[in-house]
């Protein structure tokens, strides 16, 4: 019933969207391009749709090149242009720049709300980076990216969804025509070739929008406070305490391996406190728990902080992820990103 209230404030919304749109397609606010390759990776609805996985991909992909990931930082308590270390203050440069970082260290990653600002500043100065990653950045077009892509979440489709705020759309959806490449993220395993064509069709793309598939591909539990890697999890009792957009998926894998779970649901990009901590030991001591599970982008806001001390006696520990493709077309992709960025 609310969505439907809020009906008439989405249609506002998307018209508001639509007239910015139209101001920079018309050229009357201006977009920036460089001649270095841009990578935009975004989406067009609020919630995760798994971006930095992702971008965790292109990164691993372009090994060879010198590259810099440029992102806002969402949540992070400063303004204006950062450049994150692998030690830095999470509240300072946000969850997911972070994580990149610590993976990739040999990168620069750089948060800034005015992405042309933070280009523009890194070829400015020494060693300019010869391929920029922006993340979530579909809607800020400051920067005309030579490469957009638009990730769409399988689970919640773009055309079965409505516009902000009824629905989670943050512009209208025929928009996901100035992608250059669409994916389709969180597929399930048992993806058939014709429930894919039916997705692709009900996207109405171009012709000349290629669209692929993807799913998530989970690691083995890492320690986060010296304990062993625990590598079999049939009938063990888990604490899973999750900030992230959509945690179902999350579970899912770890009961699919025969677990037994206890979940404590914290908003996306949830800083902890120590009330947090305090009340996840007591759901870990009340269950009966052999250990507590975070996911890759919570153990950003533990790891550096005194709140991991909490969990001292504790076996804690994150569960990796990265990006797999569902439909066997990972050498196309990897194809397209090497044609343009060459």
């Amino acid at each position: 019933m609310l969505k439907y209230l809020l009906l008439p404030f989405s249609v506002v919304y998307g018209a508001v969207a639509t007239i910015r749109n139209k101001l920079y397609d018309c050229q009357i606010l201006k977009s920036k391009s460089y001649t270095e390759p841009v990578i935009s990776v975004g989406n067009l609805t609020v919630g995760g749709t798994g971006k930095t996985p992702h971008i965790e991909y292109l990164v691993r992909l372009l090994s060879d090149k010198k590259v810099a990931v440029v992102s806002r930082g969402y949540g992070r308590r400063t303004t204006g242009f950062v450049e994150v270390e692998a030690d830095a203050d999470v509240q300072n440069v946000g969850d997911e720049p972070l994580q990149i970082k610590r993976k990739f260290q040999q990168i620069r990653v750089i948060v800034d709300e005015v992405r042309t600002h933070a280009i523009d500043a890194l070829l400015s100065g020494g060693n300019a980076p010869d391929v920029f990653l922006l993340d979530d950045a579909f809607q800020h077009r400051q920067v005309n990216a030579g490469l957009k892509i638009v990730l769409v979440d399988y689970n919640r489709p773009i055309f079965n969804d409505l516009m902000m705020p009824s629905g989670r759309l943050r512009e209208p959806r025929c928009n996901i025509n100035r992608a250059d490449i669409v994916i389709v993220t969180k597929c399930p395993d048992t993806l058939t070739e014709s429930e894919r064509q039916t997705f692709s069709n009900k996207l109405k793309l171009k012709y000349n929008q290629p669209v692929f598939f993807t799913k998530f591909e989970y690691g083995e539990l890492q320690p986060l406070n010296g304990t062993k890697v625990a590598n079999q999890l049939k009938n063990t009792k888990i604490t899973i305490a999750t900030g992230i957009a959509q945690p179902q998926r999350v579970y899912q894998y770890l009961e699919n391996q025969g677990a037994e779970l206890a979940k404590i649901e914290f908003p996306d990009h949830h800083f902890f406190t120590e009330a947090d901590i305090a009340n996840i030991k007591k759901v870990f001591q009340k269950s009966g728990s052999q250990m507590v599970v975070v996911t890759e982008k919570d153990a950003m806001r533990l790891i550096g902080s005194r709140l991991l001390d909490g969990f001292a006696g504790i076996p804690l520990y994150c569960l990796p992820i990265e990006v797999a493709f569902a439909d066997g077309r990972q050498a196309a992709f990897n194809k397209l990103i090497a044609e343009f960025v060459a």
